[in-house]
């Protein structure tokens, strides 16, 4: 009896300890400095409970009745925050453009407010039919920025973005509004508005790679239709364009379709086909 007594205490106090351990418990303070970041930056917060997550201090707690999660790396740095609103709190060119879109129908599931730093605000509208789960990604003005596949792991974590890539892209695309960040196989992938045009800007290891954008067959020059009318594909039907402009040049890539036949060819503004 006093062994199984024992082994009882034993488990009990490994429980305790287990428990008293944990970061997530409502205990949990991060450093002064991010203290102050978040005190600063959200005054009328309440409801407040910090925790570790990814290596970032992370504050979940309710800002005008909306549940809100705010992230902060340890030197005190926002880098993003999430808030959870009605689909009535959009702003309206945001539902008209939704409302005029593919997924109309589609039942709302959730919306989210994303803002980062030199980021423009982004709303994300979660839709479902049936099985299939789309997320939505809207720009303040109602631009749709891009339409993801939601596979139920829809977890926004901020990407810290190094301040000689927007000088970059400030440099290269004057008076562009970054709308997106993407952090894909080591690369950083911004989503810009640029000239009324919607453009992917990649970088690695922080050296731009190339931008690419989507254009109509009318805006494709005469030398590089041309080129497409006189190669073995002619006959093709041209399903998409995109240009990807990088150091050395700007190239037109043309998705084809013939029948159950697709390609992808590739031409250089010059009319060289690669």
């Amino acid at each position: 009896m006093k062994t199984k007594a024992f082994l009882l205490a034993s488990l009990a106090c490994a429980i305790f300890a287990c428990y008293s351990c944990n970061d997530d418990d409502n205990n949990y303070q991060p450093d002064d400095i991010v203290l102050r970041t978040f005190e600063t930056k959200y005054p009328d917060a309440s409801r407040i409970e910090w925790e570790n997550k990814a290596g970032y201090k992370v504050a979940d707690f309710r800002l005008d009745s909306y549940e809100t999660e705010a992230w902060f790396q340890n030197d005190g740095s926002w880098l993003l925050t999430e808030t959870d609103i009605p689909y009535n709190n959009l702003p309206q060119v945001v539902k008209t453009s939704f409302e005029a879109g593919t997924y109309a129908s589609w039942r709302i599931d959730d919306v989210d407010k994303l803002e980062r730093p030199d980021v423009e605000t982004v709303f994300v509208i979660e839709v479902e039919s049936g099985n299939q789960e789309i997320d939505l990604y809207y720009s303040e003005d109602g631009t749709l920025i891009k339409e993801i596949n939601d596979e139920g792991n829809n977890i926004y974590e901020p990407i810290p973005v190094i301040e000689s890539i927007i000088e970059d892209i400030n440099k290269k695309y004057p008076n562009a509004k970054i709308l997106d960040i993407d952090n894909e196989n080591s690369h950083l992938e911004f989503d810009i508005l640029h000239d009324s045009t919607k453009k992917e800007v990649v970088y690695s290891n922080n050296e731009w790679i190339y931008t690419k954008w989507e254009v109509r067959q009318s805006q494709v020059p005469e030398v590089v239709m041309t080129a497409l009318k006189n190669s073995q594909y002619n006959n093709y039907r041209i399903d998409d364009i995109d240009i990807y402009e990088k150091a050395d040049g700007l190239f037109y890539v043309f998705e084809l379709e013939s029948g159950n036949q697709e390609i992808k060819l590739t031409i250089k503004s010059d009319g060289t086909i690669s």
